[in-house]
């Protein structure tokens, strides 16, 4: 088994961003994510409601790096070349968490997959 690299994104409300509640994603209910980042490429996220989400103090928030999907694309290449793998799926390289903050006191780490990847 090969270790998975976390990465998080953030998700932050405006125009370029949607985030739909209830999404059926085979057969999972959930929350669809769709990101734009600063690429101006899209993000495809999906987090189930099955899975636990976690409601955290903002003054954590510092702790959080967060990924574009240029940094990500890197990370998943060296994945590939140290673990002398063949091209995995994001989801198969990562464990995967979107950021949102809900408020001026807390945010929500949703753990999420990327969609159309061969989850």
């Amino acid at each position: 088994m090969y270790k998975k690299d976390t990465i998080y994104v953030r998700f932050e409300k405006n125009e370029a961003n949607r985030k739909i509640t209830n999404w059926d994603y085979q057969k999972k209910i959930g929350v669809y994510f769709s990101i734009k980042d600063k690429s101006s490429k899209h993000l495809s996220l999906f987090y189930p409601y099955s899975e636990k989400a976690d409601t955290l103090c903002i003054k954590h928030l510092k702790d959080y790096h967060f990924s574009d999907l240029e940094e990500i694309n890197e990370k998943r290449n060296r994945w590939i070349f140290d673990n002398k793998r063949p091209p995995a799926t994001r989801n198969g390289v990562f464990q995967n968490y979107v950021i949102e903050v809900i408020s001026d006191k807390k945010f929500v780490k949703y753990p999420v997959f990327w969609r159309n990847e061969r989850i």
